[in-house]
């Protein structure tokens, strides 16, 4: 039964991650505009440094966190753990009624939470973009925002494949799988643009997916939150 558990919990968090609007929106802002000035063979160099960017960030950081959640599941007090389980049940609440209501900002188009100063930025480095470095970079920062979203997914996630890893043989690929999902929507708008869709196109499916996306994630975060206060303490 936990075994199943843990898959539900890896399989949401999965869910989640891939469902996360900001990345994979500058992203397309830099393609359509790499583009618009280059060559194609380098409009698709530009796009993998930045998919390498956001690929080595967030492999970083989910490494980092696993390390960390494995050094604390060795010398943490037992009876500590279901007060570090209410907590984060608490987190989970908290972050499935931010994405329901400020994960998007109102009105009819895609504008997310972060600072419209931010958002503006990160519209112009891609517009201006002109070498592997700079797309590296844009890559990086792109996924800094929505740690708020994914850092406590990585923590269960880590806690997940740990309980599993004495168990069952799939940790190993469990955690090779969640350093390479956060860049699979990149690989998406990839191919819809080598497919002859243009921004606009994109747009509007996000447009047009903003709601359901909206109810998934707040959903996903309340099962994973009732799973651990249900199974984890």
């Amino acid at each position: 039964m936990s075994v199943f558990i843990s898959f539900a919990i890896l399989a949401l968090a999965l869910l989640i991650i891939t469902f996360l609007y900001l990345t994979p929106g500058v992203f397309a802002f830099l393609y359509h505009y790499c583009q618009g000035r280059f060559s194609q063979t380098k409009t698709q160099e530009l796009s993998i440094f930045f998919i390498l960017g956001a690929e080595t960030i967030s492999s970083c950081i989910f490494l980092l966190v696993f390390i960390l959640v494995a050094f604390f599941t060795a010398n943490f007090p037992h009876n500590l753990i279901p007060c570090l389980v209410w907590f984060m049940f608490g987190l989970l609440i908290a972050l499935a009624f931010s994405s329901l209501f400020f994960y998007f900002r109102r009105g009819a188009g895609t504008e997310l939470f972060i600072a419209r100063k931010t958002a503006k930025e990160y519209i112009v480095h891609a517009r201006t973009i002109k070498d592997r470095s700079g797309a590296f970079c844009l890559g990086i920062v792109s996924e800094i925002p929505e740690l708020l979203f994914t850092l406590p997914l990585y923590i269960i996630v880590s806690s997940e494949i740990l309980r599993m890893s004495t168990t069952h043989p799939a940790s190993l690929l469990l955690t090779i799988l969640y350093i390479i999902v956060p860049v699979v929507p990149l690989f998406i708008i990839r191919f819809q643009f080598k497919n002859h869709q243009n921004l606009a196109d994109i747009e509007r499916s996000r447009i047009r997916n903003k709601n359901f996306t909206r109810i998934i994630l707040s959903i996903s975060y309340l099962i994973i939150a009732f799973l651990i206060l249900s199974f984890r303490t």
